[in-house]
């Protein structure tokens, strides 16, 4: 499980890790299990949460969104 902490407009990305061959289905990405978030705290415009996705899954650390 992956732990991380996001403020007011910034964001997760997941998405297929490299190497995946990109025929795979959604079915196959998913065959090991769904995407499963947990918030464990909120507080001053920040969320601590976890996020635990098959191994076929990459989850990345976005920046806030350009206005």
């Amino acid at each position: 499980m992956l732990i991380v902490s996001r403020r007011d407009a910034e964001s997760i990305e997941i998405r297929p890790g490299e190497g995946i061959d990109p025929s795979m289905t959604l079915a196959d990405l998913f065959s090991n299990g769904p995407i499963e978030i947990t918030i464990f705290s909120s507080n001053n415009n920040r969320v601590k949460m976890g996020v635990q996705a098959p191994e076929q899954l990459c989850i990345w650390r976005k920046g806030p969104v350009a206005a």
